[in-house]
């Protein structure tokens, strides 16, 4: 390991370049005044690996979140841009020996850059729950105070050591944002490698993160040549505001208007969904030029809204410390009193009362053109407040009191439920980032949030209040709420021919991919899968048995395979619906249907066998909603078929050629439709109004997304199933 004082003025950044010949090697003596790290110590110590280009060091800060050096994600001279790192980048956590097998590796989904110092909080994909993670530190470092850094980087006599390992040194000046270190006995440094490695303190037994290295003169360390002494690591002890903002997992805007003033002002909330609390707020000291008829927001900087002549403004955030703004007039005729985005591509609008509409948005910075496919739904829409829980579904209020719940199916097709019937009438503003988490904003009870167990089952008998802010008045002047959704990722199970399984996930709007195959395999030769729910798969075998296949882990990808539940499932395809359905085809055109009624089931709740009338030759078979079948011809055909609960089908054709290439299809929903070709790539098509029954809106969609070497058999986790444990910004 290594670390310096690294004066400002000259330092090198401690990034260590990955070289193919440097990856092993075998474990040598530390630079003199380091040690070792013993098994078991230290355990939120992280490796960070960006692509195939640097490591650095880091700290778990949170079961999903690490801390390290926001130089480690540096390509070129450009900056550090928040969201997915440009290259696939991994983290280990609680591995102190590197050729073990304990602690746990996670991919990195997003990267949260700070904007003035070399740090960067990254997500995980999934939580690391068996380490605990370091608190931030509250109180500054000391001029004489001996801090411990720790990390995976360069020591004197070895390029990439196969140990953590960690050091004493001496705080030798404080400035804002940072802290002079200098090795606490001769020859204790921080090399490359050592970005991001936490410095801490031991405050009466309790260990807290005080900075994380950042430059070194490297002084020691194996190749170099230095003979200035000394590094820099970064303070974390006084952002603490900051941290609890980045993880704070709703964001929120909002249109206030200053009583004394008038002036209405575009402003932004983070809030903790697990507490309520309001982790951070900003107003801009722009003031917004007219007053919003309706908004929506459609990720972390972009917000569409109209003024009262119906024209619709794109709103640009370019800051948030402080905040700032653009806005860039887009269309007209948007004469909308209620908008809102579903986080999947549908724009929903509610006009004269009661008329709503639906329009696809195609890019992250919409203009005229990105807003596609305009749709009427239907009238009868009366909500005073609008927001969408999940794809091609709206949750609103009227004027009575009730709570309703509306799945959209296409034009003139839909079904409502009363969630309740009274109560709702003066509730406040009404948001869902998704997940089943509904928020109202009221002057006088504050912020409410309420959990639905299962959003999509259009009943409230599972949904319960999880606490009211204690703060009263605070959301009185907001005309305007929107919330930034919560975006499912598109995640997909495949299996080979050998039996090992792979888990793909896929990000609905950018196309980014990450796929991770296990070591162990099925114990059998599979046939068809289809997948239930976020961990729970059932597989049949070529000699016709069904197993159910219980995921366990999915970074590294783990399972438990149960004995066979059953044999003569001799299906060739199988797909669920994620309402309870699954859909088989055997001998070649023969649909069948059951009923699963549990999410863990065993023979005995897979039940309600039922023939569908009809012939099914299909190549391929998935189910884009619930009822609903979509497959493939060999004559090329899209076919969609809706099914009745008396088993009857009622065909669609949604493409007259162009599918005979397809050798698996899958869909989550929302109008996502996969293809599958036999080189092994996938191709990705949208359908704006997916139960229409028409494939005029069918485009081509995620041109971008990495699409080759697909496994043979494929399923999708359907949007509709839950839990649902894969929720992301």
């Amino acid at each position: 390991m290594s670390a310096h004082r690294a004066r400002r003025w000259g330092a090198a950044l401690l990034g260590a370049t990955i070289a193919a010949n440097l990856l092993g090697g075998a474990s040598a003596q530390a630079v003199t005044g380091t040690q070792p790290v013993p098994d078991g110590s230290h355990l939120f110590s992280a490796k960070v690996t960006f692509g195939e280009v640097r490591a650095c060091s880091g700290a778990l800060v949170d079961p999903s979140w690490v801390l390290t050096a926001r130089s480690c994600f540096a390509e070129g001279a450009g900056p550090v841009a928040a969201g997915p790192p440009s290259r696939p980048s991994t983290v280990l956590v609680g591995r102190t020996d590197l050729t073990s097998t304990a602690g746990q590796r996670r991919e990195i989904a997003s990267v949260v850059p700070h904007p003035d110092r070399d740090l960067a909080l990254v997500r995980l994909f999934a939580p690391v729950t068996d380490v605990p993670p370091v608190p931030l530190a509250t109180t500054a470092p000391a001029a004489t105070e001996t801090l411990t850094v720790t990390g995976y980087g360069r020591t004197a006599t070895e390029w990439v050591p196969d140990r953590l390992h960690q050091g004493a040194f001496t705080v030798r000046d404080v400035t804002a944002g940072s802290v002079g270190l200098l090795g606490a006995s001769a020859g204790t440094t921080l090399c490359k490698g050592d970005a991001g490695g936490p410095a801490f303190r031991d405050n009466a037994g309790t260990v807290e993160l005080v900075a994380v290295a950042s430059t070194s003169w490297q002084k020691g360390c194996l190749s170099e040549t230095e003979t200035r002494d000394g590094a820099t690591a970064t303070r974390v002890d006084d952002l603490g505001g900051w941290f609890r903002e980045q993880l704070s997992d709703v964001q929120v805007f909002s249109v206030v208007l200053e009583p004394q003033t008038f002036v209405r002002r575009l402003t932004y909330h983070a809030i903790d969904s697990a507490t309520g609390a309001v982790r951070a707020s900003r107003a801009a000291a722009e003031p917004l030029p007219f007053g919003p008829r309706a908004m929506a927001t459609l990720n972390a900087d972009t917000i569409l809204m109209n003024d009262g002549a119906g024209k619709l403004y794109r709103v640009d955030v370019t800051g948030m410390s402080p905040f700032t703004y653009t806005m860039t007039p887009i269309d007209t005729d948007w004469t909308h009193d209620q908008l809102v985005y579903d986080g999947y591509g549908s724009l929903y609008g509610i006009r004269s009362g009661s008329t709503l509409t639906r329009h696809t948005v195609t890019s992250p910075k919409p203009v005229k053109e990105d807003l596609t496919a305009p749709t009427t739904i239907g009238s009868g829409f009366g909500l005073t407040k609008l927001t969408s829980p999940g794809p091609g579904r709206i949750l609103g209020t009227d004027s009575t009191g009730y709570l309703i719940s509306y799945k959209i199916n296409g034009v003139n097709s839909w079904s409502r439920s009363d969630l309740y019937t009274s109560g709702w009438g003066s509730s406040g503003h009404l948001v869902s980032p998704g997940g089943g988490l509904y928020l109202t904003f009221d002057p006088f009870n504050g912020l409410t949030r309420y959990r639905d167990a299962n959003p999509f089952d259009g009943k409230s008998t599972d949904i319960t209040i999880l606490g009211t802010e204690s703060i009263q008045g605070r959301w009185r002047f907001h005309q305007e709420v929107s919330a930034r959704p919560w975006r499912g990722v598109v995640s997909v199970y495949g299996t080979r021919p050998d039996g090992r399984l792979s888990y793909t996930t896929v990000d609905p709007v950018t196309g980014k991919r990450r796929t991770i195959v296990s070591a162990g395999t099925l114990g059998f030769t599979p046939k068809a899968m289809a997948v239930l729910n976020s961990d729970t798969l059932l597989v049949t075998s070529t000699e016709g048995q069904l197993y159910r296949v219980d995921i366990t882990g999915s970074d590294p990808l783990t399972f438990d395979r149960t004995a066979s539940l059953s044999g003569g499932w001799t299906h060739d395809r199988l797909a669920y619906d994620g309402n309870g359905s699954l859909y088989g085809i055997a001998n070649g055109a023969t649909l069948r249907r059951y009923t699963v009624t549990t999410p863990k089931p065993v023979y005995a709740d897979i039940t309600n066998a039922k023939t569908i009338t009809g012939t099914f030759a299909l190549t391929s078979l998935a189910a884009p909603g619930p009822g609903r079948i979509l497959g493939t011809t060999s004559a090329g055909k899209l076919m969609m078929y809706l099914i009745d609960a008396s088993g009857t089908s009622t065909a669609a054709e949604i493409g007259a050629s162009g599918w005979a290439d397809t050798t698996a299809l899958f869909s989550p929903g929302g109008g996502l439709y996969h293809k599958r070709l036999a080189s092994g790539q996938v191709v990705t098509y949208l359908d704006a109004s997916p139960f229409d029954g028409k494939g005029s809106d069918i485009k081509p969609h995620l041109a971008t997304v990495d699409s080759t070497g697909w496994d043979p058999i494929l399923s999708a986790r359907p949007y509709d199933s839950w839990p649902d444990s894969t929720r992301q910004w």
